[in-house]
């Protein structure tokens, strides 16, 4: 079996697991358990079962804190939530769904999810791949979201285009929705409201035919995460660079090369050039593929094997974050 990101698996005990990134191993996925069977009413169901939705906010400290498995991987120098192959008993392709839905489909949010994927495909020729709880069947007609992903990064980038060029479509989010997502991403992030603003783009999420959105975009490559560079982590830093933006910084984990930068005052001092900067927050999408100008507080990791330095955001041992930097 190979396994991309967004991908679901469901488990030999009947639990949803999700797939992160597309860089594994042969024993193992990176990925985490989010929905478990339940005896109590919930808003997941299918066939007669409900589900409780173990991962309530995505960050990196809440998927560790719920995860039953880990490993450590040499490339990140830390423990990493994974889920073994040993425990999967299914394995759930947004591509495929998509297809699925063109087909038949059977209630309003599955129609709802077929417009959107028209609308995406008609008019880029890319066809979008249906994740979240829509992906397994377990979605609540009434309340759940839309979420789709995006495989190939050229097409990644015909998507965001047409999006972006298209907002009376796929709507912003405005006025009191986008006030809750800001503040909600604040509290998981720490980075302030007003920051996390500026990283909101409509080709992320938004608004379709009154239903909202995500979109998630993957290089569509799997990897053996195993024969990665190894990094070792020698503290935090904080640096101001020009990040140079591109393909990678749509891809998760998204990364993106470092132009120049300055550092901080700091007892650090780096072995090896500062390259890339590489996050595990997905907040950080648009300005890793935009690139710019930004104040960036991570993890110095280094790599002997290639003789470069890197900064890393969005892990869960710390509050690390980028900003605009003005």
């Amino acid at each position: 079996m190979q396994f991309l990101d967004h991908y679901y698996v469901e488990l030999r005990n009947g639990s949803l697991g999700v797939v992160v990134g597309s860089s594994h191993a042969r024993s193992f996925v990176i990925g985490y358990v989010k929905y478990k069977p339940t005896a109590n009413k919930t808003p997941w169901f299918r066939s007669g079962i409900h589900y409780e939705r173990i991962v309530k906010y995505y960050s990196a400290s809440s998927i560790r804190e719920h995860t039953n498995w880990r490993t450590y991987i040499p490339h990140y120098d830390c423990d990493v939530p994974i889920i073994p192959i040993s425990e999967v008993a299914r394995l759930y392709n947004p591509l495929d769904r998509s297809i699925e839905l063109e087909r038949k489909t059977y209630d309003k949010l599955e129609v709802e999810a077929l417009r959107l994927i028209h609308e995406v495909s008609i008019n880029t020729g890319v066809l979008p791949g249906v994740t979240g709880s829509l992906l397994p069947g377990i979605h609540n007609v009434e309340s759940s979201d839309i979420d789709l992903v995006v495989y190939g990064l050229r097409e990644s980038t015909r998507v965001v285009e047409y999006i972006a060029e298209n907002s009376r479509v796929f709507e912003p989010f405005r006025n009191g929705r986008l006030d809750e997502w800001r503040l909600s991403v604040s509290r998981s992030t720490g980075l302030p409201a007003r920051e996390v603003e500026k990283f909101y783009r409509n080709w992320r999420r938004g608004v379709f035919n009154g239903r909202e959105y995500s979109i998630i975009y993957n290089d569509g490559v799997y990897r053996e995460v195993i024969n990665a560079p190894v990094y070792r982590t020698l503290g935090r830093l904080k640096i101001v660079a020009d990040v140079s933006g591109g393909l990678s910084g749509l891809n998760y984990p998204s990364s993106s090369r470092i132009l120049s930068y300055k550092i901080k005052p700091s007892n650090i001092s780096p072995p090896f050039d500062i390259a890339e900067v590489l996050s595990f927050e997905a907040l950080y999408i648009p300005a890793l593929y935009e690139g710019g100008v930004f104040e960036i507080d991570g993890l110095l990791q280094c790599s002997f094997d290639i003789e470069e330095c890197r900064l890393t955001i969005g892990v869960y041992e710390e509050k690390t974050f980028m900003k605009y930097y003005s």
